[in-house]
């Protein structure tokens, strides 16, 4: 009897020890640390956050952030990076510079992805000009293929306002989900204001 109470305290703790998913609800929210506000549509689940988030980074998911995954990123200063990396990293994914032109944010995100998501393949279909958070900026299509060998495709959208960087950009399975969650991205990414 004392075993099977210490196997169900144990089970209990380590259910404790899990990071939780947390219901976003459709309604304007705050993300990535309170530097925007967006508005879906429908129900998102909050991803929990992990070794390799940076502190103004903030994800969400519908089916799992295998299949699909919208990214916010806000108010990054001249000098800080996309992502988490030690200075000591053989490759560095380069740091956001406020004079950085529609390519070298291209460039930027590319690095992104192929050092965090171990893209093996990533190509880019477009780059064109567009709005977002009421201010010029570049809209950026892309396919890759990561280390797990998953066709994915995503849509980023930056623009750099005030000498800071601001991101939104959705990435998920070239079957189906990327399609799926296209127009609610859309939706999002038009509510977006800054916080």
């Amino acid at each position: 009897m004392h075993r099977l109470l210490l196997i169900i305290a144990c089970a209990f703790a380590l259910a404790g020890c899990v990071p939780t998913y947390t219901l976003v609800k459709p309604e304007r929210v705050p993300v990535a640390k309170g530097a925007m506000k967006v508005q879906p549509s429908i129900a998102w689940n909050r991803s929990p956050r992990t070794v390799y988030d940076i502190a103004k980074e903030e994800n969400w998911t519908q089916n799992g952030p295998l299949l699909d995954t919208i990214t916010f990123m806000g108010a990054l200063n001249d000098g800080e990076a996309i992502a988490r990396q030690r200075t000591k990293d053989e490759r560095q994914v380069p740091v956001f510079r406020n004079n950085m032109t529609p390519q070298d944010l291209v460039s930027m995100i590319e690095s992104y992805y192929r050092i965090r998501a171990g893209a093996t393949i990533f190509e880019t279909v477009n780059v064109a000009p567009t709005r977002f958070l009421g201010q010029q900026a570049i809209e950026f299509d892309f396919n890759y293929v990561g280390g797990d060998e998953v066709k994915r495709r995503g849509r980023s959208l930056l623009a750099i306002i005030d000498s800071k960087l601001y991101f939104i950009s959705l990435e998920a399975a070239a079957t189906h989900y990327f399609e799926a969650a296209l127009p609610e991205f859309q939706r999002i990414a038009q509510s977006a204001e800054r916080g």
